[in-house]
């Protein structure tokens, strides 16, 4: 793995006068997903999606640049665009049943700026991306909201620009009166982060203004879990006058079956884990391409091995046996049994069916006291 993380690792330092041009989030060439363009994000194995709802999904894409820049450039002939499309089919496509997806293209910090932990230069490639991030949450709410309720979702770097996107005051009222939940997957949850900002996580399956969080692995993967590089990964920490990069000490995290924080095992119920159908070229593994080659994604489909068990560990992973888990981890490199990249797609179906419970809360929403009114 250090060969790897030396192979995709910027050579120079991080320039500010060098970052790629800013998104203007006028312009629907920078939103992956919007309800006004077609996209990936309304695929579903079973059903037609409505063209509008009356709830919203803010979703935040995981990384997919591994050029060695520090920031991807919006160009919408990289290959990083053709893995965004990918997780729109995969990870956005499970709230979009009951929800308008919202997804901003952003200058995303490149694998080596989070996997590496590169001091400085991963602190600031990582302020660069979620600067775009809440530009275009900002945006999205003075334009496009309208006063709905909404579910913020997001997978792995996604999810730790959204941690910090919580804690920020300017938005603290909207997360108080309009956020259903939000679907911070795949990235450790530091327990601290919840506590000092009055949030909490989910103890069932109807919970307002929770937060839910996981990252998956096999039986007998390490702590050092997550690529091997758990140790290494930081989170936002406010320390009264600006944000820096903190180690993570104690995961908050939630079992996508009993939706609290359970140590007992649990079976997955069937037509939960999904598979995408992709004809054409892809450059979803081949890390040094620069140019996207758009295959085409024309389903996704549930997977007819639907063998699984999960629970949460004491360190807060969530541990997952059964012969789907043995078949993908078969093509485990690494020998870390980390499912990092499957934490969606394993568990796409609990997520739909969690989601499409909205109907019997949102009117809870505002109102509603979900989160500490100490906030």
């Amino acid at each position: 793995m250090e060969d790897f993380f030396t192979s995709i690792t910027p050579e120079s330092n991080f320039n500010a006068s060098s970052t790629p041009p800013s998104p203007n989030y006028n312009s629907l060439d920078f939103w992956s997903a919007h309800p006004d363009k077609s996209s990936y994000a309304t695929l579903q194995p079973d059903t037609k999606t409505k063209n509008s709802h009356e709830v919203d999904c803010f979703y935040v894409h995981p990384t997919g640049f591994y050029l060695k820049e520090w920031n991807a450039p919006l160009d919408l002939e990289n290959s990083a665009y053709d893995r965004v499309d990918l997780t729109l089919a995969t990870q956005a496509s499970a709230y979009s049943s009951v929800c308008n997806i919202y997804a901003p293209h952003y200058r995303q910090a490149t694998y080596a700026a989070i996997a590496t932990n590169q001091a400085d230069n991963s602190l600031k490639a990582l302020n660069l991306a979620y600067e775009d991030i809440k530009n275009a949450f900002d945006y999205y709410l003075k334009n496009f909201n309208q006063d709905k309720p909404f579910i913020l979702a997001s997978h792995s770097q996604g999810s730790l620009h959204c941690q910090r996107l919580i804690t920020e005051k300017a938005f603290k009222n909207v997360f108080k009166s309009r956020m259903i939940a939000a679907y911070l997957i795949g990235y450790p949850l530091e327990k601290k982060l919840l506590i000092d900002n009055h949030y909490k996580v989910s103890d069932s399956p109807i919970e307002t203004g929770c937060i839910i969080q996981f990252c998956t692995v096999g039986v007998g993967a390490s702590s050092l879990s997550l690529g091997g590089i758990k140790k290494r990964l930081k989170y936002w920490k406010f320390n009264g006058e600006s944000y820096a990069l903190d180690e993570i000490n104690d995961l908050a995290s939630t079992n996508p079956v009993s939706w609290d924080g359970s140590q007992d095992w649990s079976l997955v119920p069937k037509e939960s884990f999904i598979m995408p159908r992709v004809t054409g070229k892809s450059v979803y593994f081949n890390f040094s391409a620069v140019n996207k080659t758009s295959p085409k994604i024309t389903e996704i489909k549930f997977a007819a091995d639907q063998n699984m068990d999960i629970r949460l560990r004491d360190d807060g992973l969530l541990e997952s046996k059964g012969s789907t888990i043995e078949r993908i981890l078969k093509r485990d490199i690494t020998g870390n049994r980390d499912l990092h990249i499957w934490d969606y797609q394993l568990f796409w179906g609990q997520l739909r069916e969690n989601s499409q419970k909205i109907d019997q809360v949102k009117g809870c929403v505002n109102p509603c006291p979900f989160m500490h009114e100490s906030i």
